[in-house]
């Protein structure tokens, strides 16, 4: 049995073919999504790359989808989308029609998740959370190899649990999001509050590191105490097995060091610290997962 993964970003599409193993890569290709073209463009893109990829085979095989949002199990909707020309749109029902074949789909971190615990830093555990932090945060819960996905198929979203109730605004709505603190662009807004400049999340930590800004020193010392903060709480809630990291953030080495220590020191049970690594199957941990979806 052969297995279509795709994955798509608000930036880039990726399409992989593979066999049964997820991990045996055939074909690869990744091309812009250009978003801005609208939620018409993006279905006759997918449907094109799926295609293309099914006219190899001769085979029975699987489609899997990683969105940047989730499928309303009530509506059959995508919601919850940053790529906000999906949301309210019958994506999985128009992209089925288009290439006459069931088509998986879940969201982008639950996907991630599912190849890490599956093929990855998480594999052979019972209950694996896996942590996104790039431009955003979110994450994606699998328990005994499967992904758990809650009522209304939002579990997972923990980027926007309230940290602070007088902080920032974020894009959601709500004030002092996870994700304003935690995220890449949440350590850069850190850094621009003490110093009203603007450095890259690698500019900060290099800085960091080399002991030569004070401000950056006082903004990953805050990113870290919010990082311990925000892992403590996940894991008080969910008592896993691992926290898996994932996204731009995660390149970060002080996570694992600094930031376990933090998260130590603010659990319920602090004789019971939960391992916090980093993701083994890099920026390909969504695809993999997309295409694990089925079988």
């Amino acid at each position: 049995m052969k297995r279509i993964g795709v994955d798509l970003g608000g930036t880039k599409t990726e399409i992989i073919l593979t066999g049964e193993n997820a991990l045996d890569v055939i074909e690869r290709k990744r091309i812009p999504t250009e978003r801005e073209k609208g939620y018409t463009w993006i279905v006759q893109l997918v449907a094109g790359l799926i295609r293309d990829y099914q006219s190899l085979i001769d085979e029975e095989h699987v489609i899997g989808m990683a969105i940047p949002g989730s499928i309303s199990p009530q509506t059959g909707l995508v919601q919850n989308a940053n790529t906000t020309c999906l949301i309210d749109q019958p994506l999985k029902k128009d992209l089925e029609e288009l290439v006459e074949h069931e088509v998986f789909m879940e969201n982008d971190a639950n996907c991630f998740a599912l190849s890490e615990a599956l093929m990855g830093a998480g594999q052979g555990k019972e209950m694996v959370l896996g942590i996104i932090m790039g431009t955003g945060m979110g994450g994606g819960i699998v328990h005994h190899g499967k992904i758990w996905k809650g009522v209304h198929d939002n579990a997972g979203e923990w980027g926007h649990i309230c940290l602070d109730l007088d902080g920032p605004e974020c894009w959601c709505g709500q004030k002092g999001c996870m994700e304003l603190y935690l995220s890449g662009m949440g350590v850069q807004r850190i850094y621009q509050e003490y110093t009203n400049q603007t450095k890259t999340l690698q500019e900060i930590y290099r800085d960091y590191a080399s002991e030569n800004d004070p401000n950056a020193q006082k903004t990953m010392t805050d990113f870290i105490y919010y990082f311990g903060r925000c892992m403590a709480s996940l894991i008080n809630i969910f008592d896993p097995s691992i926290l898996v990291i994932g996204g731009g953030v995660s390149n970060l080495p002080i996570l694992y060091t600094e930031g376990q220590a933090s998260a130590n020191r603010q659990l319920f049970n602090t004789r019971l610290p939960v391992p916090i690594v980093k993701n083994e199957l890099g920026d390909s941990s969504g695809i993999y997962g997309a295409a694990l979806l089925a079988g």
